[in-house]
């Protein structure tokens, strides 16, 4: 199965030390898609889920400090400042409202809410994202939903679950990894969309100095997300990077528009 082989790919690329917008248009593709959810209403994983419950970054030796490089501690909150070529500056909100089932399954998640309120169109654009810490160190989301102005748009699924982030710093660096999924895409206005999006993660650097407004960290990685065509080629356009600190989560991205951290508050597990 391809989640199996997900997480072979991921072990031999190297051990872990440590533990959008919106858019509602029906499909214009002529794959409907098929479903990403097991008859047992099961979601396949790229591996082992830490339980949902401790908020993510809770191996025997990360006890003493949050160091996961992904918080799930439910009550934490991040503001970021957006720059956006359209819809110019404004801030993100996002929050962790903690675990519970995911729509349409049987799994157990983190239900993560983000809010962006767009000033220069007025627009109110938010997702809600079910997500899950894995014991190999990757961050998956099984679920996301578009809500535009209090408005269902779309909802999103994969299998197995789509790579988010990562909650651990691997051993060595440069670290690669793969990761390609069936994604299903339901349009509250009718309608299905299937795609076979392929992602290669890396770890392009460790210890990394990185300013924003809500100060300058000294022991961020940066990661690089590139996605593939077809062909699998690399697709310019989609490139982004990310900056990630223990114990506090994205500090900033860069690609499609530039987010920077302005506050956050990280709740102990």
């Amino acid at each position: 199965m391809k989640f199996r082989k997900l997480a072979v790919l991921f072990a031999a690329c190297g051990a872990i030390a440590a533990c959008g917008g919106g858019g509602g248009s029906l499909p214009t593709g002529n794959d409907p898609g098929a479903p990403t959810t097991n008859p047992d209403g099961t979601v396949d994983l790229p591996g082992n889920a830490v339980d949902p419950g401790t908020g993510g970054g809770t191996k025997p030796d990360q006890q003493a400090e949050l160091t996961t490089l992904w918080p799930l501690t439910t009550g934490s909150t991040w503001t970021y400042r957006i720059t956006d070529g359209v819809e110019g500056v404004f801030n993100k909100v996002v929050t962790v409202q903690g675990p519970e089932t995911v729509p349409d399954t049987t799994m157990t998640a983190v239900k993560v809410h983000s809010r962006q309120d767009r000033t220069k169109s007025g627009t109110v654009y938010e997702e809600n994202s079910w997500q899950l810490e894995l014991t190999n160190g990757l961050v998956v989301r099984l679920r996301e939903e578009d809500v535009t102005d209090g408005l269902a748009s779309k909802a999103t699924t994969w299998s197995p679950a789509m790579m988010k982030s990562l909650a651990a710093t691997p051993s060595s660096v440069p670290w690669e990894h793969q990761d390609k999924v069936r994604e299903l895409i339901t349009y509250a206005a009718g309608g299905t969309e299937g795609k076979d999006p392929t992602y290669v993660w890396k770890v392009l650097e460790k210890d990394v100095t990185v300013t924003t407004p809500a100060g300058t960290f000294t022991n961020a990685i940066k990661v690089q997300r590139d996605k593939l065509n077809k062909s699998g080629e690399v697709k310019e356009e989609k490139q982004r990077l990310y900056w990630l600190v223990p114990g506090v989560g994205k500090v900033r991205e860069e690609g499609e528009r530039l987010e920077e951290l302005v506050s956050y508050d990280v709740k102990k597990p």
